[in-house]
């Protein structure tokens, strides 16, 4: 009787240990809390354009000149939410506007 209740014993132990899962765990790792932006023209701009958002953070730029089924490539990463954008060719203001950017949203800039 005394040895039923030993293995009995030993069982659950066992099954108890067994049952654990140490070590194991998942992480979840959100896409980044950014958007993007690309431009286009129906003109070829020689070089690059410059960017400006919210007045100090600045950056070159590559205009790719719009067709049919455009592909979208070159594109640059900016905060998301509200931001004011400029963008100069030649050092003249040639986009000004205030934009709203979700995040991974990707946006297309359409240049004069």
């Amino acid at each position: 009787m005394k040895t039923k209740h030993i293995a009995l014993l030993l069982v659950c132990i066992c099954a108890l240990f067994t049952s654990c899962k140490v070590g194991n765990y998942s992480q979840e790792k959100g896409l980044p809390d950014q958007a993007y932006l690309y431009f286009v023209a129906n003109e070829n701009y020689d070089g690059e354009v410059q960017v400006s958002v919210d007045n100090n953070t600045s950056f070159n730029a590559k205009v790719i000149k719009e067709k049919k089924g455009t592909i979208k490539r070159d594109i640059y990463a900016i905060a998301k939410g509200k931001r004011n954008l400029k963008v100069y060719y030649n050092g003249n203001v040639i986009y000004e506007k205030v934009i709203f950017v979700s995040a991974q949203e990707t946006k297309k800039i359409q240049l004069p």
